[in-house]
């Protein structure tokens, strides 16, 4: 007979808890190349060979975090919930809900005026992917796509193509994600622009109107 496999104690636990953390944040500071699984360990007070023990190898601790810091942000993100677009405010007229898509996608960016370390890790893999974003993308982002894409086409004229609704789609995620992707950038050429909850609400109302002039 086959030994049962002992439970993690609570020492185990804690380290793979620790290891998880400190992988968030300098993957999210980092990205996947640059870092170092001695790094890591370091930052988590572990030794080099748990990272072997509790995930296998550095990718593999890698998508754990990206899972990690995706379940992080899924306690207070409207998206997890949401399947298609009707399911986003369903109760709500089309010009509402792409509102707050808007809003949602912004906020989901930045927390308290910050990135988020998902939104940081998203930015790496937007510059140099790995199978994490493969991932991701089937996990979450193709379904939320999904979701914009029904609201524009129930915002556009009878007969509207779901290629013209994809275009002003990816237009309305490029306005929301051009301010992750080139922070660095506004933060010199518009030092004053934060992006406090009211700065996201008028950040968002630009790109809500704009959307709507457009279509």
């Amino acid at each position: 007979m086959s030994k049962a496999t002992p439970k993690p104690t609570e020492t185990t636990c804690d380290t793979r808890r620790r290891l998880l953390d400190a992988a968030v944040a300098i993957f999210a500071e980092r990205g996947f190349r640059r870092t170092t699984v001695r790094a890591i360990c370091d930052a988590a007070d572990a030794n080099v060979a748990a990272v072997n023990y509790h995930f296998g190898n550095k990718a593999k601790l890698y998508d754990a975090a990206f899972d990690h810091a995706r379940l992080r942000s899924n306690e207070t993100n409207p998206f997890v919930k949401m399947d298609a677009g009707r399911d986003f405010h369903a109760d709500k007229p089309p010009e509402r809900r792409l509102y707050l898509f808007i809003r949602t996608m912004l906020e989901h960016q930045f927390r308290n005026g910050d990135l988020t370390d998902l939104t940081r890790l998203m930015s790496h893999e937007m510059m140099q992917p790995t199978a994490a974003l493969d991932r991701l993308i089937e996990v979450s982002v193709r379904r939320v796509y999904g979701g914009l894409i029904q609201i524009i086409l129930d915002l556009m004229p009878q007969g509207t193509t779901e290629k013209q609704a994809r275009r002003y789609a990816m237009s309305v995620s490029a306005q929301c994600h051009f301010h992750h992707l080139a922070l660095p950038m506004i933060q010199r050429l518009e030092p004053k622009q934060r992006y406090t909850p009211k700065a996201l609400d008028d950040l968002a109302d630009h790109i809500h109107r704009s959307t709507l002039a457009a279509l």
